[in-house]
């Protein structure tokens, strides 16, 4: 399991040793806040499953988390990255890595070891949907894990994940301006959201729909903006993958807002829109459809990519484009 970021709050920030690469050591507990100053000398990396120890900023980068990725994209540090999975279409906020320049290592969940040999990366990162496989991967190359125990900061777990990849790569000062511009978005939403409204998120798949709820990755409508939830967690339920919930639950909830991510879409898979699942009589009573109050999410940021810096700025800048 991920270290939690609440357990990692006190820890020191990052040192900087002079030690040769290897790979990832375990430690008691990972800093929740990685920082430190940048560095063309050894650097060490703390992050969930460990410590790892480099020679210097990787150069050499096969990046497994999709996340990472836009993060690596939005301080210009492409040119590091050797591997990408290609197993299923990269997001749209990801296309430029469909180039050929950037190796296939296979999918999320299960990477292609002979493949990221093949490239001598100085480093892999991981996270998330290849979190399972870091024991694996830490065998044979330099790996690092940037999974987060979701909370109810967004922009705290956005910082997480984002300074590991920073110190890294020895890129701190980027990743902290780019930061800077998440505060700001989050700032600017928040600004926005109207107080006391409540909301239902709502995911569709293959024609049924989810209840998601402050536990889950798309918690930020209710623990950063403050929409409460328009059933409580207790009654529906709901996980962090989202509860199955009828349109009749939906229409009884008579939610404020409705916010909507389509799953299918976001995945490239096949099945009815989102605004086609939701279009009947049940769901177009409520208070939200009357009034023009449902909001499409774009599935691939808010379900694909999620804590990426630029990802994260263009999640919330979404949200307040939605609000009056």
């Amino acid at each position: 399991m991920p270290i939690t970021r609440r357990a990692l709050a006190g820890l020191a920030a990052l040192l900087v040793l002079p030690l040769a690469a290897c790979g990832a050591n375990a430690t008691s507990g990972a800093s929740n806040s990685p920082t430190g100053s940048e560095s063309s000398g050894p650097i060490e990396v703390k992050h969930a499953q460990g410590t790892l120890k480099l020679d210097g900023p990787a150069k050499r980068v096969v990046v497994l988390e999709l996340g990472s990725l836009d993060t690596i994209a939005a301080i210009g540090a492409q040119d590091v990255v050797v591997g990408v999975p290609k197993g299923f279409a990269l997001p749209k906020p990801l296309a430029e890595f469909n180039d050929d320049k950037y190796q296939d290592v296979g999918t999320l969940f299960e990477p292609n070891i002979e493949a990221i040999q093949a490239l001598e990366p100085d480093l892999v990162i991981a996270g998330f949907r290849s979190a399972k496989v870091y024991g694996e991967l830490s065998k044979h190359f330099p790996t690092i894990d940037v999974t987060y125990e979701r909370s109810d900061d967004f922009v705290g777990d956005v910082t997480y994940a984002a300074t590991i990849v920073g110190k890294a790569l020895g890129k701190t000062t980027e990743v902290e301006t780019q930061l800077a511009e998440v505060k700001k978005a989050m700032e600017a939403a928040k600004a926005k959201a109207p107080s006391g409204a409540n909301a239902l998120i709502l995911m569709t798949s293959a024609g049924k729909v989810s209840l998601s709820g402050a536990d889950s990755r798309f918690g930020l409508i209710h623990n950063d903006l403050g929409f409460k939830p328009a059933i409580s967690e207790s009654d529906a339920q709901a996980n962090s993958h989202g509860e199955a919930i009828s349109f009749e639950a939906i229409a009884e909830a008579n939610p404020d807002w409705m916010f909507v991510v389509d799953r299918d879409a976001a995945v490239g898979e096949e099945g009815a829109a989102a605004k086609q699942v939701l279009d009947n009589d049940l769901v177009k009573g409520t208070k939200a459809w009357t009034s023009d109050k449902v909001v499409y999410l774009d599935g691939s940021r808010w379900y694909v990519v999620i804590h990426g810096v630029n990802n994260s700025v263009e999640m919330l800048n979404e949200v307040a484009a939605a609000l009056p």
